[in-house]
């Protein structure tokens, strides 16, 4: 049985269980937009549940993603380009085919030192009742 590919946001049901994203159509969509659009950068959620974030991130050259926190673990896997992720005081380059992962709550931001494109999961941790 085929999965349906998926480019929008996905949750999980009893009847679906599973889901596929076609991630590489992503950053092919990236690559062949129009040149006067290349300027923005895009963030898709391809997958969100109760304890998981699948998203796919692109940015252009110099562009950056402030300071926050996450809910939960989260890796970063980049898919192309290269960027500079700051956690507290530490600073490092993540280049393209390089997955970085960090702990929950730890304050980071990312710059693209190049055009970039990334794919970020976050294990989401449950709240206190």
């Amino acid at each position: 049985m085929e999965l349906p590919m998926r480019d929008t946001v996905a949750t999980f049901t009893e009847a679906s269980p599973m889901a596929v994203f076609d991630v590489g159509a992503q950053l092919e969509s990236v690559r062949l937009q129009d040149p006067a659009q290349a300027e923005k950068d895009r963030t898709v959620i391809l997958l969100k549940t109760d304890s998981l974030r699948l998203i796919f991130r692109s940015f252009s050259e110099g562009a950056s993603l402030p300071t926050h926190k996450a809910p939960g673990p989260i890796t970063v896997q980049v898919l192309d380009g290269h960027i500079e992720f700051t956690a507290g005081t530490r600073t490092t380059p993540v280049r393209k085919g390089e997955v970085l992962a960090l702990e929950s709550g730890v304050p980071h931001s990312v710059k693209a030192l190049s055009n970039s494109a990334i794919l970020i999961t976050v294990a989401v941790r449950p709240q206190n009742p």
